[in-house]
């Protein structure tokens, strides 16, 4: 069940399977179901290549001497 409704939750599929006549808890629906680890957002890697283009590294770091001059 789990696998053909895989957005269903432990409460969704203990009601299925009280519908079909199998009463079980929600704690063991919740124990037997596979886990799933799915990231919880947009990976860093992702967020890079989705801007690549419009992501510009430039180095403004600027020292000013004792004569008044800049090193750049």
């Amino acid at each position: 069940m789990w696998q053909a409704n895989v957005t269903w939750g432990a409460p969704r599929i203990r009601d299925e399977l009280g519908k079909l006549g199998l009463q079980v808890s929600t704690a063991t629906v919740r124990e037997y179901r596979p886990k799933v680890c799915r990231p919880s957002g947009q990976t860093w890697k992702t967020f890079l290549e989705n801007h690549v283009k419009g992501i510009m590294a430039i180095d403004f770091f600027v020292v000013p001497t004792v004569t008044f001059q800049l090193l750049s």
